[in-house]
């Protein structure tokens, strides 16, 4: 138990979620107690609580070529609430509580966490005391999240499976199947890879699945002046004869034979937002997308190994769809298929790495 003052700040609900875009969205509402816990009798000249926001990007320091008035310091939002102020000096002793509201417009940015962009909010406390004694503060982030909106049309298409469908050389038949176009942080969802030999002497190498995140900066012009790709998380099996999955490189003759169709399920674990990932963001200098990819790794007759490749673009985000049926109303078309040809699957946003067979080894080691 702490002794001496200290401030507490405690919130109705742990994060802020704002439902919709930028144009649709409603306020949502911030609440919560400062909580004065004070040890003895003392005298107090103000009490304030502060909530802020800010936008901060530094992409000079690590692109040479992107100048430092390119970057972005600046507030976008502040609040005050002044619960004891300088014209009447008080007497405080105790516990004491003081409720706080604010409805925090929809139209403002996510929080982000990104290695050269952040959007921060956050609430800071101040207890000031009369004469010489040290004042005493607390401060707490508030994560401001961003969700579907019922019925909006794009959230009704999240819910959505997708089917990823190609044929490589004439001789392997595939079908990838992905559970949904929205994933939230710390899901495990489970990818089907569905084989189809049409040549003898295939064998199954390996299969893989990974999630590659896209972000770019933006100066105060819109102008896009930095972007940046990374891996979040990846799954890379070796099939041995019996169909099971191992981490480790397997011989020829220890890889799974293709003769006839095949179905193969591997798991992988979107990880924690902000410190390993961060949601699907679009705003004036930051913007995030993400997209699963998969790897189909065949040995033909001639013992030449082929790597083929299929990339879908999905939705991270603090919410999923699917799981929204409180929020979204009944829709028969909600929980389909999208089937979408590998030559024609769309990129996750303009010139992101293209899509085609043995084209895009990024993320694969070995691939």
């Amino acid at each position: 138990m702490r002794s001496g003052p200290h401030l507490e700040i405690e919130l109705d609900r742990p994060e802020l979620l704002v439902r919709g875009t930028f144009d649709e969205a409603t306020p949502a509402l911030l609440s919560g107690r400062l909580v004065v816990n004070l040890s003895e009798t003392i005298r107090v000249r103000s009490l304030r609580l502060v909530f802020t926001g800010r936008v901060d990007t530094s992409v000079s320091q690590a692109v040479n070529t992107v100048r430092a008035d390119q970057d972005e310091h600046r507030e976008i939002l502040s609040h005050t609430w002044t619960f004891l102020s300088h014209k009447h000096s008080e007497q405080l002793s105790g516990r004491s509580v003081y409720p706080f509201e604010l409805l925090v417009s929809g139209d403002n940015p996510e929080t982000i966490h990104t290695v050269l962009g952040k959007v921060r909010y956050e609430l800071h406390a101040t207890l000031e005391r009369s004469g010489l004694h040290t004042n005493t503060s607390a401060h707490k982030e508030v994560m401001v999240k961003r969700g579907p909106v019922a019925g909006a049309p794009w959230a009704l298409a999240l819910m959505e499976s997708i089917e990823a469908v190609g044929t490589w050389d004439g001789q392997l038949e595939y079908r990838v199947t992905v559970p949904t176009r929205s994933l939230t942080d710390n899901e495990l969802f489970h990818t089907r890879f569905e084989l189809q030999p049409r040549s003898k002497g295939l064998t199954l190498v390996a299969v893989g699945v990974l999630i590659k995140e896209y972000t770019r900066y933006y100066n105060s012009r819109m102008q896009p002046v930095h972007k940046f790709s990374r891996v979040v998380a990846r799954n890379e099996n070796y099939v041995t004869q019996s169909g099971a999955c191992s981490v480790d490189a397997l011989k020829p003759s220890q890889c799974m034979s293709l003769v006839d169709a095949t179905s193969i399920h591997v798991p992988l674990a979107v990880p924690a937002a902000y410190t390993h990932i961060q949601y699907d963001v679009s705003t004036e200098l930051v913007e995030v997308r993400h997209r699963i990819k998969f790897l189909i790794k065949v040995r033909d007759s001639r013992m030449l190994v082929h790597s083929v490749f299929v990339a879908v673009p999905v939705c991270v985000q603090p919410v999923s769809a699917r799981d929204e049926a409180s929020i979204l109303p009944r829709y028969e078309g909600a929980g389909g298929v999208v089937i979408m040809r590998s030559d024609t699957l769309p990129p996750a946003y303009g010139d992101v790495d293209g899509l085609g067979v043995g084209e895009d080894v990024d993320g694969f080691p070995g691939a």
